[in-house]
């Protein structure tokens, strides 16, 4: 048997030998298949079928508050309620909170602005990983005035302290306050639970200090690891328990509120696992299409060995060793495509790497394994199988009689051929056509999200971002006299139009949420909350980023904490909360009314995208830098052309200020716009190359199966010319046969492509999945494609000359 198949294997290359043109055809298109499908599932096993790189990661679960009443689905958790879930449940080995930071680093180099996570005492131990060098946090240092100690990243231990292991013991200047290094993370660690892994690299301890914190004051992600034997439905049962308990306990803030619980794993993938598979049933499809054209090809080529066949099958070749022959040949064509294909899925890694938005979690980890180098094999072998199975039963059943007969060539290929062809170029044209409507409804997608208008004018914009340490600047007057001081020599600069800061850039999220209470009006109902997002601003914030006040006046310089508080709303938030009402006027109370201010709302901004593009304006106040003081903040200035020339001169005038205080994250606005479209414009951009690639292939398949059916023709068109046939009744005959091979496939690609794309309406914005003039366009396009694809051969069949034709065999 293995000798048979040896030999079989040696005949194979024989064959591919003798047709390179053929082989390096076949092997190209099934590259392009099976390297774009080694690619994409490459990244799918990582994100989403690999185990997250902690220790038992299958038992860390996510936590989060949620709020069904108020449609709230999930939260951040408040530390009250988060040291009330660890105290109070039983079904956790260990329960840790983190929150995002950014704090300012400053030793006899440049300050520099680092990415940080204020931990709990726990976090490390929760998720079983220890320091490489040093201690992890203890207990204690979770009180305040304790927890002057750090924990680096393994990069910022490499980068800023030259891998010293001197480092352990020594003191660092944080936001201006000595903090003593205790130990250092493994070079692999990554802080959980977001969707593209932070490059957090510094960790120190939460301070818990539950008199001050609020229970609505939601900021800390919570992960948790069960206990062996627990499952998440019992520890989610218990959850609820203690929610109901403290609904009772706390009704004024914790009424309504509820607990989700689901795995750490999920957590991270949700929200792009959508697109993964998407983009996976994308490139299968693109796969079927190559396998079509080489099963096209395979046909053609086995019909011109038919006599080979016949005079083997005569001298009594077994059928099912000859079709064993064929399937070895395909499968040899299969598997050279597969390692084309794997060099072809590394540099498709790389370029998914590049294009990606960063949205994508542990794309970092992605590698070619022998995982992912199985999945090539079996994918090439399975291939191989498929398109060389019936090219195989139908090559290997000859008609002996007529083939044998001279010039019997004429006959080859027969109805049952033709069909077959005919019937994969069918096939080609309707996932074409899928795979073009997904498209086109993406890029109509995108395009729609781009028309958005986000409520203010980005161009010639540049911002950065400032934060000032409260051990240096301690009083909130410093605070205010430091931005005034800033932005006024900022706002001096050549070029320089206008320039503000804010909290919390649009289109980045970020901005505070807070309840409140209108005054003459009775308390809310405790399952009821009345709410907002807030954002300090300075008073020529509106200006500089073009956002109109439709009805009041701004802030001025007058508006200081010496005055009346002021407030300014969006309109989302006056047709909210005062329809039917005239808001300006009214006052507002953020806390306690019997000890807090009130504050009146003097004017009304137009709606901002602060969410993104295709989330719909949240009711916002605005509030004056002067009044509510900020340490962090993010400058805009609005420039006289390029805005990062102004980088240069901003930073002179920083250092003139305060050379400790570092700016960071410079970018100009329309960076800001384009980063918050960039995942929708990544899967915008896979679906269309891929779909295009697809639309080549297809159209290279209905050209083949034309150009073979004239030659194939030849003597018949011949004899047609010769009794009186114009030049144009071949071109209607040989067209005719293309679009209606053409109209068939387009008629079921219609089809499937409505049932098909309903799984991706989650990915659209602002157009159905079967959008009517989308599926119109598609199908004219394609086609208008296999027309073009069609008129080559036709052309040639047109310029056929009959007496050449007539002695075609």
């Amino acid at each position: 048997m293995m000798g048979t198949l040896w030999q079989d294997v040696r005949y194979g290359f024989r064959m591919l030998r003798k047709k390179p043109g053929f082989t390096v055809v076949a092997v190209l298109a099934l590259a392009l298949g099976i390297g774009a499908n080694t690619a994409i599932f490459s990244v799918i096993y990582t994100v989403l079928l690999s185990p997250l790189p902690y220790p038992n990661a299958n038992r860390l679960v996510w936590i989060w508050e949620t709020n069904p009443t108020s449609g709230i689905k999930q939260e951040p958790a408040s530390l009250p309620n988060f040291n009330d879930w660890k105290t109070q449940s039983q079904s956790f080995e260990g329960m840790a909170a983190f929150a995002q930071a950014a704090l300012t680093l400053t030793s006899e180099r440049e300050p520099e602005r680092i990415r940080a996570a204020i931990v709990s005492a726990n976090f490390l131990t929760v998720l079983n990983k220890e320091p490489v060098l040093g201690r992890n946090f203890i207990a204690e240092e979770n009180e305040p005035g304790k927890n002057r100690v750090v924990i680096l990243s393994h990069s910022l231990w490499q980068r800023r302290f030259g891998a010293s292991a001197g480092i352990i013991n020594q003191a660092i200047t944080l936001n201006g306050n000595p903090y003593t290094v205790v130990g250092v993370l493994p070079p692999d660690f990554k802080i959980p639970g977001t969707e593209q892994p932070m490059a957090t690299e510094l960790f120190v301890p939460l301070a818990f200090n539950f008199q001050q914190a609020g229970r609505r004051a939601d900021y800390l992600g919570v992960v948790a690891r069960l206990k062996p034997g627990v499952g998440t439905a019992q520890a989610q049962a218990e959850l609820n328990t203690i929610a109901a308990r403290l609904e009772q306990q706390y009704p004024a803030s914790n009424a309504g509120w509820g607990v989700r619980l689901l795995s750490l794993h999920e957590r991270m993938v949700g929200d792009v696992r959508a697109a993964l598979w998407l983009l996976m049933g994308v490139v299968a499809f693109l796969l079927l299409i190559a396998c079509a054209n080489v099963a096209n090809l395979l046909l053609a080529r086995s019909a011109a060995r038919q006599q080979e066949i016949a005079i083997r099958r005569a001298l009594g070749a077994d059928r099912q060793r000859l079709i064993r022959q064929f399937l070895t040949e395909s499968v040899l064509l299969s598997l050279l495509g597969g390692v084309l294909g794997s060099l072809v899925a590394m540099w498709g890694v790389e370029v998914l790497a590049a294009l990606t938005p960063g949205n994508i979690p542990r794309l970092d980890e992605v590698r070619l394994n022998w995982t992912v180098l199985v999945f090539t094999f079996a994918v090439s072998a399975l291939t191989g199988v498929v398109f060389g199975l019936f090219p195989a039963l139908h090559a290997t059943n000859p008609n002996l009689t007529e083939t044998l007969k001279e010039g019997g060539r004429s006959s080859t290929g027969g109805r049952s051929g033709n069909r077959l062809r005919n019937s994969l170029v069918v096939s080609e044209i309707a996932i074409a056509l899928v795979l073009l409507v997904g498209a086109g409804l993406m890029v109509k997608s995108f395009v729609r999200l781009q028309e958005v208008d986000p409520g203010f004018h980005p161009e010639r914009i540049l911002t950065a971002d400032l934060a000032l340490p409260r051990a240096k600047y301690k009083e909130d007057a410093q605070i205010t006299a430091f931005y005034d001081q800033f932005l006024g020599r900022v706002a001096s600069q050549p070029g320089v139009e206008a320039v503000a800061a804010i909290s919390a850039l649009p289109l980045g999220g970020g901005g505070d949420v807070v309840s409140f209470e209108v005054e003459g009006r009775p308390a809310p109902p405790p399952n009821q909350v009345v709410d907002a997002e807030y954002r300090i601003i300075t008073p020529n914030y509106f200006a500089t980023m073009g956002i109109p006040l439709v009805r009041g006046e701004g802030f001025t310089p007058r508006h200081t904490s010496d005055v009346a508080g002021v407030m300014i709303i969006n309109e989302t938030m006056a047709r909210r909360y005062f329809p039917g009402e005239e808001p300006i006027g009214k006052r507002i109370n953020l806390g306690d009314p019997q000890r807090d201010p009130w504050r009146t709302i003097i004017g009304i901004a137009r709606d901002v995208r602060h969410e993104g593009l295709d989330t719909a304006p949240y009711p916002q106040m605005y509030a004056p830098l002067a009044q509510f003081p900020r340490s962090a903040m993010t400058l805009v200035a609005r420039v006289q052309g390029d805005p990062l020339a102004l980088v240069p001169n901003m930073r002179g005038e920083l250092r003139a200020i305060d050379r400790d205080q570092p700016l960071t994250n410079l970018r100009t606005m329309e960076q800001v716009l384009a980063q918050s479209i960039a995942r929708q414009r990544f899967n915008m951009t896979l679906i269309a190359i891929f779909s295009v690639v697809g639309l080549v292939l297809a159209s290279v398949g209905i050209y083949g199966v034309i150009s073979y059916s004239v030659t194939q023709r030849t003597h018949e068109i011949g004899i047609r010319m010769a009794l009186g046939a114009q030049r144009r009744d071949v071109l209607k005959l040989v067209l005719g046969q293309g679009i209606l091979l053409a109209l068939i496939g387009v008629g079921i690609g219609l089809f499937a492509a409505l049932a098909l794309t309903r799984v991706m309406s989650s990915l659209l914005f602002g157009v159905s999945a079967t959008d009517p003039l989308t599926f119109g366009a598609v199908a004219l396009l394609l086609a208008t494609v296999a027309l073009l694809a069609c008129f080559i051969p036709a052309r040639r069949a047109m310029r056929v000359d009959p007496m050449v034709a007539l002695r075609y065999e």
